[in-house]
């Protein structure tokens, strides 16, 4: 079956114009989709609406526990396998829910989770930890989010990891210096004032925002050598970026930026 999908995608390729066949591991759903419809953030399952980023979580997460890519149906019922997922998916997350011991977790609403600020009575206790497009978002220092992550993942614990990064260079901070500040909206838009620890003011304008203003304000530009380097720092161990396509599911990278990326806790 796997050579198939090969010839299958070796044709696509040479011929854009061509199609690939795969079944959804999110929902079950048989899809067809043209090469152009395999963008990280296209939508191509035509029932859950999925995209080839939030197929890849399944698959890494299916990868950590289980050894091997299931779809969600084929998970095993284990109430013993404890993770969360911080404003997961809804479509995958309800499936996770009852297959799992798993809580969709939220920094807006309950159930909350601010990955910031956590309890010493959840060090230790979680299997697998879901982020996808959250760490962009946090404010900085963004390493405390990374060491808190380690901090409350069991010992092998598995982290699925993703966020928009560039392939070179470094992160780029977009405020970082910030400290006590607050958002406003004027007749030219968005601007954000910040008092920084030494009281001094800066203003900044051309704020980008990924979903809407508010928590949605994006912090930073990961860098590829940037995340491996936060994880590392965590004491994060066989941090794996996912570069291979899984075309059985539909997880075929067009680009090698903003890949996901698994992490295991020592």
């Amino acid at each position: 079956m796997k050579g198939l999908f090969y010839k299958v995608f070796r044709a696509f390729d040479r011929h854009k114009g061509s199609s690939v066949r795969f079944t959804c591991n999110i929902c079950s759903t048989y899809n067809e989709a043209a090469f152009f419809e395999f963008g990280r953030e296209t939508s191509n399952c035509r029932k859950c609406r999925s995209n080839v980023r939030l197929r890849s979580i399944i698959h890494l997460l299916s990868m950590s526990l289980f050894g091997k890519s299931l779809p969600l149906k084929e998970f095993p019922d284990n109430k013993n396998i404890k993770g969360i997922g911080m404003s997961d998916f809804i479509p995958y997350a309800m499936i996770l829910s009852n297959k799992l011991n798993y809580t969709n977790t939220y920094y807006h609403q309950e159930p909350k989770f601010d990955v910031t600020k956590i309890s010493p009575a959840l060090f230790n206790s979680l299997d697998f930890i879901i982020s996808s497009e959250v760490f962009e978002h946090i404010a900085p220092p963004v390493s405390i989010a990374f060491d808190n992550v380690y901090k409350i993942l069991k010992k092998n614990g598995k982290f699925i990891f993703t966020v928009p990064f560039i392939s070179e260079g470094e992160t780029i901070e977009h405020f970082p210096d910030l400290h006590d500040y607050h958002i406003f909206n004027d007749q030219n838009g968005y601007k954000m004032v910040n008092e920084k620890s030494d009281g001094e003011k800066e203003i900044f304008d051309k704020l980008i925002f990924h979903g809407g203003p508010g928590a949605t304000l994006e912090m930073r530009i990961f860098s590829r050598d940037g995340v491996v380097e936060e994880l590392n720092k965590a004491g994060f161990t066989d941090i794996q970026i996912m570069e291979d396509n899984c075309l059985e599911y539909g997880i075929c990278w067009q680009d090698k930026w903003s890949l996901p990326i698994v992490a295991t806790k020592a």
